[in-house]
C-alpha cells in the first residue's frame, strides 16, 4: 500500500507541475502579499490544506485568520471584511456548498477571493477573483495529499521569496 500511495503521489505532483498556470500562481502570490489581512476557509477534506496555508502565512508574519466556523457564522465574519482584505477559499468536495456560500458573500462585499478547488468547473470559479483548479483523479475515492500540500507549500515559499526580495530591494 505504501508503494501505491507513493507512486500515486509522485504522479499527482508531476501532473501538478505540468498543469499549474505560472501566471495565475504569480497573481495568487501578489494577492496574498497585497492583502491587509487574509481569511482562510476550507471545510471537510480541504481543512488540512487550509490549516497548512494558515500556518505558513502566520509564520511569514501575515495577518491571517482561519475561519473554521460553520458557513452561517462565517458569513458574519465575511460581512466585516473590506476590499483590502482577502478571502482564501479551498474546496475539495462536491457535497457541501459552504465554501461557495462564504466566497459568494465575500464577493458581494467586494472582498477579493482567491479560490482553489478540485475541478475546473467548480462553482467557486464563478465567485472568485482568481480561481485555480487542482483536478483530482476521477477513478480514486481518496486522492493523495502530496500534490495539494505541495501546491500550498509552493504558494507560501513563493510569497516568502517575494517578500524577501522586497525587503532587500528597499534596504539598498
Amino acid at each position: 500500500m505504501l508503494n501505491e500511495i507513493a507512486d500515486s503521489s509522485i504522479l499527482a505532483i508531476e501532473e501538478l507541475k505540468r498543469n499549474v498556470d505560472a501566471a495565475a500562481l504569480h497573481r495568487a502570490v501578489e494577492m496574498l502579499d497585497g492583502a491587509r489581512s487574509i481569511h482562510v476557509v476550507g471545510y471537510r477534506p480541504a481543512s488540512w490544506v487550509a490549516a497548512g496555508l494558515f500556518d505558513g502565512l502566520t509564520q511569514l508574519g501575515r495577518r491571517c485568520h482561519r475561519i473554521v466556523s460553520p458557513a452561517i457564522s462565517a458569513l458574519r465574519t465575511v460581512s466585516a471584511l473590506g476590499a483590502d482584505d482577502l478571502l482564501l477559499t479551498i474546496c475539495f468536495s462536491d457535497d457541501d456548498d459552504s465554501a461557495v456560500r462564504v466566497a459568494a458573500a465575500a464577493q458581494a462585499q467586494k472582498v477579493p477571493v482567491l479560490a482553489f478547488a478540485h475541478r475546473i468547473d467548480h462553482p467557486l470559479a464563478g465567485v472568485s477573483s482568481l480561481f485555480m483548479a487542482m483536478p483530482a483523479s476521477p477513478d480514486r475515492k481518496f486522492e493523495p495529499w502530496a500534490a495539494r500540500m505541495m501546491f500550498a507549500q509552493a504558494l507560501i515559499l513563493a510569497l516568502e521569496k517575494r517578500r524577501a526580495g522586497q525587503q532587500q530591494g528597499g534596504s539598498g
